[in-house]
């Protein structure tokens, strides 16, 4: 199940409005911040094979997330719910949000709730992803977040 919400800024590199071509082939980063490198890896090998795919930026040291997307500044963050070590997900999508109000933050969990959808709209995410969705629902929710559109994307 999916859904978009419209637009909720001006679209960050794309040259001009929000067209399917446009999002099919606007330059973007990403920044990752999930402790599964195993993940990490099969996404970002994923990511290689699409148009526009500029890098994929990794976060090393979860206690430091927020000043990581400081200094790279992707055009989407892919932040991990569950993380290790006591690491606060949401204060760490609160801070981003406070900090750089123009980035992108899309959570991602393998244990998605109503609740949980809730609580990271609130605090600042433009979309929630389930781990569980096959990967092409994942490349396209994250266009959709460059392009300036709030998604959710869960199993069905």
């Amino acid at each position: 199940m999916s859904y978009t919400d419209g637009d909720r800024s001006e679209p960050r590199g794309l040259g001009g409005g929000g067209s399917i071509a446009s999002m099919e082939s606007a330059a973007f980063t990403v920044m990752c911040i999930d402790d599964n490198v195993l993940l990490v890896d099969a996404l970002e090998r994923r990511l290689n094979l699409e148009p526009g795919f500029a890098g994929l930026h990794r976060v090393e040291d979860l206690s430091r997330s927020v000043e990581s997307v400081t200094r790279m500044n992707p055009s989407v963050v892919l932040l991990d719910v569950d993380l290790p070590g006591g690491v606060d997900a949401m204060k760490i999508l609160e801070q981003i949000a406070q900090k750089l109000p123009d980035s992108r933050v899309l959570v991602f969990t393998g244990y998605p709730t109503g609740d949980l959808v809730r609580r990271a709209m609130s605090h600042g995410a433009w979309g929630f992803v389930s781990k569980g969705v096959a990967s092409d629902r994942l490349i396209a929710a994250i266009r959709r977040v460059v392009a300036g559109q709030a998604v959710i994307e869960l199993e069905e």
